[in-house]
């Protein structure tokens, strides 16, 4: 028992603490912040901006399937102007030039039953712009998202 203490001392005072571990903490965090932390929130962002886009896109082809087909153009900008105002739109930073329908006339009325179909485009720019020597979607360049939904369109007065 007396000769492994007597090891124990030997091994602490032959150690030298000379600050290599402060050395090493420096880059440490360099890559922990902006190899890992940075861009987990740039996704978080991004999986929080798709979130958005996709319910504009529920409220859009909501609304227009309880209007006539004559109105799409109309519908879709009070939604998109009510929509930008909230506060969510206005996190992501949305503005009207960002949303694009780009379906012929808008949106697609076919089939029987009725069905209206929209697609919105969104662009959306990172929330940390990094500086990486490439470029990446999401973390040094806007990401473009596109939702496609349908709805049965309802009846407009016809019964």
């Amino acid at each position: 028992m007396r000769n492994l203490m007597a090891h124990k001392l030997d091994t602490k005072s032959k150690r030298q603490n000379n600050g290599s571990a402060i050395t090493e903490t420096a880059p440490a965090i360099f890559i922990l912040f902006i190899m890992i932390l940075f861009p987990l929130i740039d996704l978080m962002y991004m999986g929080f901006a798709y979130s958005i886009i996709w319910y504009l896109n529920h409220l859009e082809v909501r609304e227009l399937a309880v209007r006539v087909p004559a109105e799409t153009s109309q519908a879709l900008n009070e939604v998109d102007t009510q929509f930008l105002g909230v506060g969510m739109a206005k996190f992501v930073g949305l503005t009207p030039a960002q949303i694009q329908h780009p379906l012929p006339n808008k949106a697609v009325r076919s089939g029987t039953p009725e069905n209206v179909t929209l697609t919105t485009r969104a662009t959306v720019q990172p929330f940390l712009s990094l500086p990486f020597i490439m470029p990446v979607a999401g973390i040094n360049q806007p990401v473009i998202f596109t939702v496609t939904s349908n709805r049965l369109q309802e009846e407009q007065g016809k019964n």
